[in-house]
């Protein structure tokens, strides 16, 4: 079993402001219809994959001015999404 981590979201604090997506430098957020989805694991900057070299930066979590993202990272267990496909981070 693999172990990998996303942020967590309360989608009643989201207000889909998108200032989370613009934050992120490795672009591994994305906006979705009830709030943010992150591209985990490949492309989380908690695994070292960033391509703009952020090692666990949370400047989402610094910009959301609801508090809606918290990033004291949660260990998910089992085996990470296939490559491309996004997963929505529930609180």
């Amino acid at each position: 079993m693999n172990a990998w981590a996303m942020p967590q979201v309360d989608e009643t604090r989201c207000t889909l402001c998108g200032l989370c997506v613009e934050a992120c430098p490795c672009h591994a957020v994305t906006l979705g219809e009830r709030g943010p989805i992150f591209s985990c694991p490949e492309e989380c900057p908690m695994l070292g994959a960033c391509p703009a070299g952020a090692s666990g930066c949370s400047l989402c979590e610094e910009v959301c001015p609801t508090g809606a993202i918290t990033c004291a990272f949660e260990i998910v267990g089992g085996s990470p999404p296939a490559q491309g496909h996004g997963v929505r981070a529930l609180g």
